[in-house]
């Protein structure tokens, strides 16, 4: 028996063709349209890992620094400039001394003395400025110390110049118990990190420099030239 076709029935539709594939253009735009929700999605991931590694580096930054603050802290000088017409013993002794009282060596830098504003080079010609006539101070007998190049421990003072009261200096030793008054000095020191200040009188709080000056006038006290007689 044969069958014969349904003349009623619904053709039966043609296959649908297959989509071309895509060309790499098409890639690129689909990707490229993308890109933005990628970004933001990658940077929304890596987000907290940022914040807390942020976080960390602020923290060793601010460990760092507390602990540095602490180390120069605990070995900070403090030198003062200090003036006396008696010595240890009550006898009469003018001294001019530097004077550490921090809790950290101090290392002495330059030091510039003025007298009515003008600078001395030495003890003899302070001396001679402000008390002695002519050469009277070649003559003096008197005590000196280097106040630059030199480390002073805490509580530890550098008495730069002294001049104990005899009868042959009498005129002398009142003229600079009463001038020493007149005389502005300022020193520089620095820690053992190289940390410096810059102390001026008596009473002066030391203000903190980059390095010590370059360009005072400086006092030194040169024992070869004193004692060769040339000053």
């Amino acid at each position: 028996m044969t069958d014969t076709p349904d003349r009623d029935a619904a053709p039966t539709p043609a296959p649908t063709p297959a989509a071309p594939p895509a060309t790499p253009a098409e890639v690129g735009s689909r990707f490229l349209r993308y890109l933005p929700f990628i970004t933001i999605a990658h940077f929304v991931i890596g987000l907290p890992a940022l914040i807390a590694s942020l976080a960390l580096a602020y923290f060793a930054f601010v460990q760092a620094d507390a602990t540095r603050k602490m180390q120069t802290g605990g070995a900070m000088p403090f030198v003062t400039f200090g003036t006396s017409n008696v010595d240890d013993e009550g006898k009469a002794d003018i001294s001019l001394s530097l004077t550490n009282n921090g809790v950290g060596p101090a290392i002495l830098g330059p030091i510039e003395i003025r007298y009515r504003g003008k600078a001395v080079a030495n003890p003899i010609a302070l001396l001679d400025a402000c008390c002695s006539k002519g050469s009277e101070a070649t003559a003096l007998s008197f005590a000196t110390s280097p106040s630059t190049g030199v480390a002073l421990r805490p509580g530890e003072s550098l008495r730069f110049l002294g001049l104990p009261r005899t009868p042959a200096n009498e005129a002398t030793w009142q003229a600079f118990n009463k001038e020493r008054w007149k005389m502005s000095v300022r020193s520089c020191y620095c820690s053992i990190f190289n940390d410096c200040w810059i102390t001026e009188g008596m009473q002066g709080l030391p203000r903190q420099v980059k390095t010590c000056p370059a360009d005072w006038s400086l006092y030194r006290e040169d024992a070869g030239k004193r004692l060769a007689g040339t000053r």
